[in-house]
């Protein structure tokens, strides 16, 4: 495979990349709080929420706060809800959004991250 061939591969794989999304839970075990929030990158939100928490610029001060008092292996993290793609749509924003309120409505103690 020549280096012409491998880039023309990896540029068509990066185009049908799909990454996962949906509502993502966040349990904190000491308290049992909740936060739920919409990710249309289920990975790239996960790590950007871990660096924000590790340098303390969330916007979830309450979340904030739990990190800083009892560290990230006390909190685990699920996907609720998968949302999957549909053919010809490229904005999920409004989907998501839809979503994310739906999953609040069914946890009424859950906060929105």
């Amino acid at each position: 495979m020549t280096s012409a061939d491998r880039k023309r591969e990896l540029k068509q794989r990066a185009a049908e990349y799909k990454p996962q999304m949906g509502v993502v839970s966040f349990t904190w075990q000491p308290t049992g709080e909740v936060f739920l929030a919409a990710a249309s990158n289920v990975p790239a939100f996960l790590n950007r929420t871990r660096m924000q928490a590790e340098t303390g610029t969330l916007r979830n001060k309450r979340f904030q706060q739990l990190w800083n008092e009892h560290d990230e292996k006390s909190m685990t993290y699920t996907l609720v809800e998968e949302l999957d793609y549909q053919d010809g749509v490229d904005d999920y924003t409004d989907d998501l959004k839809v979503l994310l309120a739906a999953c609040l409505e069914a946890h009424p103690t859950a906060q929105e991250l």
